[in-house]
């Protein structure tokens, strides 16, 4: 009897160690971030799967990753936000609850991730920690400085792991099970794509004294589809930048149609910028010598106290590959300044990808006296 008891007692010593290793903080493996927290600073898409989409006020990201923030494996109470720009990494947790102790580890694979022998990642080895204290919103600042004591560089496929004690529950980011674990603990993953990696993704280059940016606005945005501070309205993207503002006009019927036109609307933002005219839109599809031809008109009106230097037109069967106004086709200069520019449209439209036609009306323009 004495030695089962001795057996039993060992056996809970045992456990005790094992539990309290989870938990045990190591120094040098702290890496130190700035962190910040403002639930009114936020910009969010409407609640659904995988969101909200939570970016930090100010930020403009060239690259955003969203997860659902899941506690007890199932219960959805919020997300996880990875968001980068050129200068920091941001993760940001937000709930409708209440966050308490927050955990968060990256790296390059799974095989670096702090585990015990049984595969369970030792959440108190992460190297990013932080108490909210009763907040709904958090997010970790990493500078790209810090990153690269770490080997992390733009074009990375980053694995993240973020923990958080929600209420009195333990919650993960993301759905996808860390493999090897025998308890449930989920893995995000998350591609730096930095916004000088590609002459396209970058905002647009200053035009010069007193002039400005200005499009016809569409119903597509030339960045990726999602909700976020690039595309607060949520429309479909083209996915051909990372940061650069501005819209194309898909069509897939016969249409006569007014589109109004901004100037510096920044971030697809419209409160950012101006409504200084209009772009009129004549379009149809006839059979010229027994070949599908868009015929049409677009008229480029600027309001009163507006001119432009010059206008960028794209008119196509096929969805804009480049944001780069140079590419667009038709190029017009006026040395002068302009407050009206029509051209005809005339363009052979076998409509290959089934999905209508496509137009982009981009001009700089000034304010004239």
């Amino acid at each position: 009897m004495k030695k089962l008891i001795w057996i039993f007692l060992a056996g809970l010593i045992f456990s005790c160690q094992v539990q309290e290793t989870e938990i045990e903080v190591a120094p040098e493996e702290e890496f130190f971030a700035e962190d910040f927290s403002d639930e009114g600073s936020s910009r969010k898409r409407p609640e659904g799967d995988e969101g909200p989409t939570v970016i930090p006020d100010g930020v403009k990201p060239c690259a955003v990753t969203t997860y659902d923030l899941l506690a007890g494996r199932h219960n959805d109470v919020g997300s996880v936000t990875i968001a980068n720009d050129n200068d920091y990494l941001y993760v940001t947790y937000y709930t409708t609850i209440s966050l308490g102790k927050l955990h968060l580890w990256f790296g390059h694979s799974l095989s670096d991730l702090p585990k015990n022998p049984a595969g369970i990642p030792v959440i108190g080895h992460f190297f990013l920690k932080a108490n909210a204290n009763g907040k709904k919103q958090f997010t970790f600042k990493i500078s790209f400085a810090d990153l690269e004591k770490k080997k992390i560089t733009c074009g990375n496929n980053l694995i993240f792991v973020a923990h958080a004690e929600v209420g009195r529950e333990s919650a993960f980011g993301g759905t996808t099970q860390i493999p090897g674990s025998n308890r449930w603990a989920y893995y995000l993953k998350h591609t730096l794509s930095c916004c000088d990696d590609g002459g396209e993704d970058d905002d647009h280059p200053d035009p010069g004294p007193g002039l400005q940016v200005a499009y016809a606005k569409g119903n597509w945005v030339f960045v990726a589809d999602g909700c976020n501070a690039v595309n607060p309205e949520c429309l479909p993207g083209l996915g051909i930048a990372n940061t650069r503002w501005g819209w194309a006009i898909n069509v897939n019927r016969t249409i006569g149609a007014f589109y109004d036109i901004w100037a510096s609307a920044d971030g697809n933002d419209i409160d950012n910028g101006l409504k200084i005219g209009r772009l009129t839109l004549e379009y149809t599809t006839w059979q010229i010598n027994g070949v599908p031809t868009a015929i049409g008109s677009i008229t480029y009106q600027l309001n009163d106290g507006w001119v432009m230097q010059s206008l960028n037109l794209y008119t196509g069967d096929l969805a804009p590959q480049s944001s780069t106004p140079e590419d667009y086709g038709k190029t017009v200069s006026f040395p002068n300044g302009s407050f009206s520019y029509s051209h005809s449209i005339n363009f052979v439209n076998y409509d290959e990808a089934n999905d209508g036609v496509w137009f982009i009306a981009h001009a700089i323009v000034r304010p004239v006296n």
